[in-house]
């Protein structure tokens, strides 16, 4: 009966799933849909697989009523699990076991053998940089944010059908559209769609980067904090602008200021450095920020706050924002306000994705005027 289920449960999963994301991930898309079956910190979606978390199920089981069991047949003998932790340890690579604390839990007998699913799918993109920068930055923990966001519209987390579209094949590696030659520069943009990320003319750069700074400009002012945008007379030599910047001491006296970018994971110029370690093209923006506002040392604190296209942030805009959700936490008192924060920029990020792969396409305008009607 069981092997029953899980034939039959599997297609049935990924149709439903086909069905609302409006993504195809079937055989012949292997690897995509072994990604969607991992946990989110994992870079999957959680569309987990029965048989892979029955083992992980069944030790946590055991372990967490083996002392009730003993207490209530103090004379029945041990449930002999020896077998069953020899396949664990065989499937997880590992020598050892969990340690006693937490073998019940399930978390810490499955994420073992989710490691050696993400590694296995980084071999098989051993060769192929570009889907192995996407699966390594998709792996980083902020990469997953907006997938555990609440999908309300009242509070502005509602993704349209499109960016969902979008946001869910980026994430995959699955294929998005049909390959066209962008409208905006003429290059070919293949059925990845990942041209649109990077392009000169990206319809989603400049709208990304104006909601990713206004939420970033409103949290201040919610942890009561007052900010600017676009501040005037930071420089008396240099007519650069930082994107934001404290009204009043923010550490030490100082001022903060900041400065927003969001850069491709999968650009060519920065393919190479992410495809060996995730998150390095948004450090290396950071640095640049650093560089480029190195005026403003001495006067301001300055925070480059870095995002990556496949979801990495920079150790600044981390900590930044770390620092930032407590504040918020202190004055508001909801002790959520940190991950809130998190989603809300997460969410701008897919949504400027969505409009730079959108934007890639040839778009009639011709009905408009029907709207006025």
């Amino acid at each position: 009966m069981l092997p029953y289920l899980l034939v039959t449960m599997l297609p049935f999963l990924r149709s439903c799933f086909q069905q609302l994301c409006n993504v195809r991930t079937n055989h012949d898309d292997y690897p995509s849909w072994r990604q969607a079956s991992l946990p989110v910190s994992r870079g999957g979606i959680g569309l987990r697989r029965s048989e892979e978390l029955a083992l992980p199920a069944f030790l946590a089981s055991i372990h967490s009523v083996a002392d009730l069991v003993s207490l209530l047949l103090p004379n029945r003998p041990a449930v002999d699990v020896s077998t069953a932790l020899e396949i664990w340890k065989t499937n997880a690579r590992l020598t050892e076991l969990p340690s006693p604390e937490f073998r019940k839990s399930q978390k810490a007998w499955d994420l073992p053998l989710c490691n050696v699913s993400l590694a296995t799918l980084l071999e098989v993109f051993r060769d192929d940089e570009v889907n192995k920068a996407r699966l390594l930055a998709q792996s980083r923990p902020e990469a997953g944010i907006w997938l555990n966001a609440l999908p309300s519209a009242h509070i502005g987390n509602l993704l349209d059908d499109d960016t969902l579209k979008i946001s869910v094949g980026l994430r995959l590696g699955a294929k998005i559209c049909e390959p066209h030659n962008c409208a905006k520069c003429y290059k070919p943009v293949d059925c990845y769609a990942h041209h649109g990320l990077s392009c000169s003319f990206s319809a989603g750069r400049h709208p990304r980067h104006g909601a990713l700074n206004s939420v970033v400009c409103r949290a201040f002012v919610s942890a009561g904090i007052p900010a600017k945008l676009e501040p005037r007379g930071t420089s008396n030599t240099s007519s650069r602008r930082p994107d934001g910047c404290t009204t009043f001491a923010w550490q030490r006296g100082m001022c903060l200021a900041w400065d927003v970018t969001c850069v491709d994971t999968v650009a060519a110029s920065h393919v190479k450095s992410t495809s060996a370690n995730a998150g390095s093209a948004a450090v290396q923006a950071e640095e640049r920020k650093t560089s480029l506002y190195s005026y403003l040392v001495g006067r301001y604190i300055f925070a480059p706050i870095a995002f990556e296209t496949m979801g990495p942030w920079g150790p600044s805009a981390i900590a930044i924002i770390k620092e930032l959700g407590k504040r918020l936490r202190t004055h508001s008192g909801e002790v959520r306000s940190h991950e809130f924060l998190r989603q809300r920029l997460s969410i701008e990020i897919q949504r400027g994705n969505a409009a730079s792969v959108l934007g890639t396409a040839e778009r009639a305008d011709m009905f408009t005027e029907l709207l006025f009607i």
